[in-house]
C-alpha cells in the first residue's frame, strides 16, 4: 500500500541510509517502523498509506505508543512533520523490547538501564529473609537472566558483565548490601555446572 502511494505520488524521498535498498519500512511482530527523508511531503504520503490502511483494515495507530524519531532535523520542519502526524518525539538510541537499538558495539553508558534492572531487583529482594539457597534460586532464576536476553542480541562489554557478576555476589554472600563480606566459595566454582561441582 506504501509502495503503491510512493508510485501514485510525487515527493516522497527516501531516508539517505536507505535510499540504494528503496526501504520505507521495518515490522517487527506487531510493531511498525517508518523511514522516510525528513520533510512534509514524504510524511504525507506516508500518512495517505496510514489512513488508506486503517479504512481498510480498521486498525489504526496508537498515539500514545507512536513516536518519530529525528536525525538532524530543524526545527520548522520538525513542527511541520507533527502537524501532519501528532506522534511523540523519541529519543535516540530508541530501544525495542528492553534492548538499545544501535549500529555499533555497545558502550558501558548503553547498559545503565540493565544494570539498574539488576539493582532494582536486588533492592527489591535484600530486606527479606532469604537463604543462601533462596538467593542462589533467584540469582540463577532471575538475575542472570537479563543480561543472557542482552547477551543474545548484543556482545556486552565485559566491564558490564563484572559489574553484573559484583552485583550478584554481594547478593548471595551479603544479602545485596555493598560491603566485604566472606565468600564461602569462589566465584568461579559457584558458576560451574553442578556436575562439575559447582552450584549452575
Amino acid at each position: 500500500m506504501l509502495k503503491r502511494c510512493i508510485r501514485e505520488n510525487e515527493g516522497f524521498k527516501y531516508h539517505w541510509r536507505c535510499r540504494a535498498q528503496e526501504i520505507t519500512h521495518l515490522c517487527f511482530a506487531d510493531d511498525l517502523m517508518w523511514f522516510c527523508h525528513g520533510n512534509s511531503s514524504s510524511v504525507r504520503i506516508i500518512k495517505k498509506a496510514m489512513d488508506e490502511f486503517a479504512g481498510t483494515a480498521g486498525l489504526i495507530p496508537n498515539l500514545s505508543k507512536s513516536h518519530i524519531f529525528f536525525g538532524n532535523v530543524k526545527e520548522p520542519f520538525k513542527s511541520a512533520i507533527f502537524d501532519i502526524l501528532p506522534f511523540i518525539e523519541g529519543k535516540i538510541p530508541m530501544k525495542y523490547l528492553g534492548i538499545p537499538l544501535i549500529s555499533t558495539r555497545l558502550f558501558n553508558r548503553d547498559c545503565k538501564n540493565l544494570i539498574e534492572k539488576v539493582k532494582l531487583k536486588v533492592n527489591d529482594w535484600k530486606n527479606k529473609s532469604l537463604s543462601y539457597a533462596g538467593r542462589l534460586q533467584l540469582i540463577s532464576s532471575v538475575l542472570a537472566s537479563f543480561p543472557v536476553y542482552w547477551a543474545s542480541v548484543l556482545l556486552l562489554p565485559k566491564a558490564i558483565t563484572f559489574k553484573i557478576e559484583k552485583i550478584m555476589r554481594n547478593f548471595l554472600w551479603n544479602s545485596g548490601e555493598n560491603r566485604k563480606g566472606v565468600a564461602k566459595v569462589a566465584w568461579n566454582e559457584i558458576c560451574k555446572p553442578k556436575i562439575y561441582g559447582g552450584l549452575g
